[in-house]
């Protein structure tokens, strides 16, 4: 049954795609940061190749920084909670490696099985910004780089200065649409509501899938 939530709530992912243009339907996130227990859509992703192919990837990424003399930190390890002090919001992330190299310099890295997208920046950029912010007080005031890794071997940097005032007040006036009492814009398609776990119970606006 579909209840609000006591503080509103968000994950890192939900924020990523709609900052690049990649989700347009800002009704969902608004939805999920607010409401909880609602009747989710059957999944059909197939989780466990996922899991284990990122897994390899993972563990194959970590032992070349640690032939490189860097210090790791791995997915479960990084998890993290970021709560705002004006609306109780939490913003919740778990990055794949946080590295620390024999400098002492700190990089954030995500490894991706699929193909490259603007919102992998932008997920790395979210936790770059928001982990010395964080409960974690291991990397409280910590300035991190930032690194994607795809399949195919490409290794993303992404630069520090990068994290700068217009990406933080981007990322504020999103949080603050999430945030109003006023529900965001619905934008329903084929193509959005695919990848969308709110049933029509609670969106009856839903364009379904053929199979759903």
């Amino acid at each position: 049954m579909t209840r609000l939530r006591p503080n509103p709530y968000m994950y890192i992912t939900w924020i990523a795609k709609y900052l690049v243009g990649e989700r347009s339907c800002q009704w969902a996130t608004w939805f999920k940061t607010n409401y909880r227990d609602y009747q989710k859509v059957r999944n059909t992703f197939d989780s466990a190749r996922w899991n284990m192919e990122h897994t390899d990837l993972l563990n194959e990424f970590a032992d070349r920084l640690e032939a490189r003399g860097c210090k790791l930190f791995i997915e479960r390890q990084n998890s993290f909670k970021a709560v705002s002090s004006n609306s109780e919001l939490v913003i919740q992330g778990r990055p794949d490696i946080i590295a620390v190299d024999p400098e002492g310099r700190a990089t954030i890295y995500d490894v991706k099985t699929g193909q490259q997208a603007d919102s992998h920046v932008t997920q790395v950029q979210l936790y770059m910004y928001l982990i010395p912010r964080s409960n974690d007080g291991r990397w409280r005031e910590t300035t991190f780089d930032g690194g994607l890794v795809y399949r195919d071997g490409t290794e993303k940097p992404i630069p520090a200065s990068s994290v700068d005032d217009a990406f933080v007040k981007r990322v504020g006036e999103f949080i603050h649409r999430m945030l109003s009492e006023n529900a965001a814009r619905r934008v329903p398609s084929a193509p959005e509501c695919k990848y969308c776990d709110i049933g029509r119970a609670d969106c009856s606006e839903r364009v379904e899938s053929e199979g759903e």
